[in-house]
């Protein structure tokens, strides 16, 4: 398959092996199942209860900056395979999917840009990592193979929009290993599934990356050449 990082394949899925370091990984495994209960008890919004009833996460859960240890401990060289796609949209996306019903349908993520109107980014791509010991047990991602324009999305429950019906010639399902991501663009259609004999459950971040030129004022993002968090006009929120 074609390789995201060109701007020219939106298309595209990228599986980087051993982005990150496994005991990296373990650290904020822990951290997670430490504040996972307090968290996900901290329901302030409709927002947040429609993200609980998907298998996503609460603002509290998601504005955690120790998720951003991944990105300040990764190896030297990181910034460099990201390249123009530099800044992270904050804050990240947690699902923990426990059922059926968590398992997100068809879709692209160019389909839920379109939902945010004028606070959409022009271009994104998608860092999507398993926070699993073995990731390939447990509920992985499907990829439709081809290029593809932007899609006709439909509503779909809590989860936002959807591609209802849609079908494709080829698919592929990468096997991850812990500290593995799958990098891919926002037009490439894809789904969650359980693999044969595997299991549901399953905690991971999406996380969504920028050309800093397609920034939009007032949003918070972390810097991967600097690994600060920055707002457009340059100003460091919160340091390492």
């Amino acid at each position: 398959m074609s390789v995201v990082l060109d701007k020219n394949s939106r298309s595209g899925v990228l599986h980087m092996e051993r982005l990150f370091d496994p005991a990296v990984m373990i650290e904020v495994l822990r951290h997670f199942e430490a504040v996972e209960p307090e968290y996900q008890n901290r329901v302030l919004t409709e927002k947040d209860e429609k993200f609980l009833r998907i298998g996503a996460s609460t603002d509290a859960f998601r504005f955690d900056p120790v998720w951003y240890d991944l990105w300040r401990k990764a190896p030297e060289g990181t910034v460099e395979r990201f390249r123009p796609y530099t800044w992270i949209v904050y804050p990240v996306q947690i699902r923990h999917i426990h059922a059926g019903s968590h398992l997100v349908p068809w879709h692209q993520d160019i389909g839920y840009q379109v939902l945010l109107g004028k606070r959409a980014h022009r271009q994104v791509i998608t860092c999507f990592v398993p926070l699993e010991e073995r990731p390939s047990d447990c509920a992985g991602l499907e990829f439709a193979v081809g290029d593809f324009d932007t899609l006709p999305h439909e509503p779909f429950g809590d989860h936002g929009a959807a591609l209802p019906g849609f079908t494709c010639d080829q698919s592929v399902r990468p096997q991850l290993s812990m500290g593995d991501a799958l990098v891919f663009g926002d037009h490439a259609p894809h789904q969650t599934v359980v693999p044969e004999g595997g299991r549901v459950e399953r905690r991971s971040f999406e996380f969504r990356l920028i050309d800093p030129a397609d920034a939009i004022d007032g949003k918070d993002y972390f810097d991967l050449e600097r690994r600060i968090f920055v707002r457009t006009d340059g100003t460091t929120r919160y340091h390492p």
